[in-house]
């Protein structure tokens, strides 16, 4: 009994290490994704060159093929083979993607992988839910988009927004007008002391 206990061991082990190389691939390209938008708010994200806005979506794109070449033949990763970090960043990936439709077949894998608890949190779930549908011309769900307009922040028009607060719990967000504050101390508008960035 105890050999069969061992032998049915041995094979979850060796199936829960972590694809060390397919991971350092993922966070690799998240880096790069990072890097460039931490350039675009150093050089203020509206004010930006034309040059750095070409070059952020070079790389979105570039980040875009790299990851369907990774996901082709496969739906999506798990948490045991990329690690929490692994999936982060892909995640992020599929959120600075200028590919719509890839976004919107993503979407559905992604709401399993959160479902699933393999790494993917509510709020990225919510995050690109509202990309996509307002890219397809719909209205948001959580109100996580939004723009600067005339030094103020502007929400996308939200579905239902008297219930977007109740949405929003449900995937384990602040309330938006905690999100509103959030934003308006991200981009120094206005100074909110109970907010630390840090």
């Amino acid at each position: 009994m105890r050999i069969l206990y061992l032998l049915l061991i041995i094979p979850c082990y060796v199936s829960a290490e972590i694809n060390l190389d397919l991971q350092s691939q993922l966070l690799e390209m998240a880096k790069v994704d990072q890097e460039i938008r931490k350039e675009l708010g150093e050089s203020g994200w509206h004010k930006s060159s034309k040059a750095l806005q070409e070059k952020a979506l070079l790389i979105d794109e570039r980040n875009t093929q790299q990851l369907k070449s990774i996901l082709n033949g496969r739906s999506w990763f798990t948490a045991a083979e990329v690690g929490k970090e692994g999936i982060n960043s892909a995640w992020l990936i599929v959120q600075h993607s200028p590919d719509i439709d890839f976004q919107e077949k993503m979407l559905p894998l992604l709401e399993q992988s959160y479902l699933n608890r393999e790494g993917v949190t509510g709020q990225e779930v919510a995050l690109l839910t509202d990309r996509v549908r307002i890219d397809k011309g719909h209205k948001q769900l959580y109100g996580t988009q939004a723009n600067l307009s005339d030094g103020a922040i502007v929400f996308k028009p939200i579905e239902n927004p008297e219930t977007v607060d109740e949405r929003r719990a449900e995937m384990g967000m602040p309330p938006l007008e905690f999100y509103k504050k959030l934003l308006e101390e991200m981009y120094s508008l206005k100074d909110h002391p109970d907010i630390d960035l840090n």
